[in-house]
């Protein structure tokens, strides 16, 4: 060969490599090498993907109040705090929902025998809410709170059906592994376990604001669910398969029920609580002067459920108003308004203010003296 032909093979062949390195770059090339990458660091991703997430849920948060704070830095320190606080939160919902099967199994409770009758799972957990239930309900009743027969009631209704159906399956089981002694002791347990479920779903769906009688029924409803679905489908599933339809169906209830009940936003609400950023209540706030003034000029004619309170030789002056965000150098609260008042919506006005010298009062109950009241009972 030649030597202008070699030169003209390795023109050739420059001239194919140059082309081929000028290919565009397809989208999935760009997916490997960012999971490539991500891989390398595992930390530094899951802390830009914690980030991403409570980024998403503070956006949301502020969208449904309609604010966002000026200072984005201070949304970005808080995000990675609110995002692992919403994996813990469902972490712990999704372990509550699957402790009582887990006790009810390692108890040797559940006949796999039994295929066309459910499992007793059912009833166990109905007894052992109900127990709880009746507990509280007699503390209250104790301590002469208010409305503590809404709690001992549907507890000891609880507690009869559930006991009821525990000794009815207890005795048309055949085939008893364990004596009967040991089979109740079994029971107690996975009563105690029980109660893991009711706690874990009324903390999200019976919001601490704006609570009524749908949210109370969509909570009942949910918790029936749950205790039914147990015992009629779980007892026929693999541990493995229990674990994974949870995980799954957790986050559609969590995002669903809320938007069927109107409050689409309630998750990042609710979040945002446990963050402290939103306040669970309406708290009594020491401001400065000038802010305190600021606060009656915004009310303006309107009349506040709660007085606002202002010294006029200056000093500190006194609030109370449902803080709704504290990131940042300018808070969001919201004072409820007495009636109807055009300057109010849904009969309340918000206004921002800042966050300079802004003060949370809080009173601590004291403890229960040994010695109750005349009125309440020993």
């Amino acid at each position: 060969m030649s030597k202008d032909a070699e030169q003209g093979e390795a023109i050739m062949a420059q001239t194919r490599s140059s082309q081929e390195d000028e290919k565009p770059i397809q989208p999935m090339d760009l997916l490997k090498r960012l999971l490539r990458y991500m891989g390398a660091i595992p930390w530094v991703t899951l802390g830009a993907i914690g980030t991403g997430c409570g980024v998403a849920l503070l956006y949301f948060y502020f969208r449904s109040i309609d604010f966002v704070p000026a200072d984005i830095s201070a949304i970005l320190s808080a995000s990675l705090f609110v995002a692992l606080l919403a994996t813990a939160f469902y972490l712990y919902t999704v372990v509550s929902l699957l402790l009582p099967l887990w006790a009810y199994r390692e108890a040797g409770l559940d006949d796999q025998n039994e295929v066309l009758r459910p499992s007793s799972l059912w009833a166990l957990q109905v007894a052992g809410t109900g127990a709880f239930l009746l507990f509280v309900g007699y503390q209250m009743w104790r301590d002469c709170k208010p409305s503590a027969e809404y709690l001992v009631i549907p507890g000891t209704i609880l507690l009869l059906v559930g006991g009821a159906g525990w000794l009815w399956y207890d005795r048309k089981r055949a085939g008893h592994q364990h004596p009967w002694w040991r089979r109740q002791l079994s029971a107690l347990n996975v009563c105690f376990f029980g109660t893991f479920p009711f706690l874990a779903l009324f903390s999200f769906l019976y919001p601490t604001q704006g609570a009524d009688w749908g949210h109370l029924g969509v909570f009942v409803a949910v918790w029936l669910l749950v205790v039914l679905g147990s015992s009629t489908l779980f007892h026929k599933m693999p541990l493995w398969g229990c674990v994974l339809l949870v995980m799954v169906v957790t986050p559609l209830f969590m995002v669903s029920i809320p938007g069927v009940l109107g409050r689409a936003s309630h998750l990042p609400a609710f979040v945002a609580e446990m963050a402290g950023i939103r306040a669970t209540q309406v708290n009594e706030l020491r401001v400065p002067a000038n802010t305190c003034e600021l606060i009656q000029g915004a009310l303006g004619t309107a009349m506040s459920v709660t007085p606002v309170t202002c010294n006029e030789g200056g000093g500190w002056g006194t609030v109370h108003a449902l803080v709704l965000s504290n990131l940042g150098d300018r808070w969001l609260i919201e004072l409820p308004l007495a009636g109807s008042q055009p300057q109010g919506r849904n009969g309340a006005i918000r206004i921002t203010i800042p966050d300079e010298g802004v003060h949370t009062v809080r009173q601590i109950a004291a403890p229960p003296a040994e010695e109750k009241a005349a009125g309440c009972r020993t």
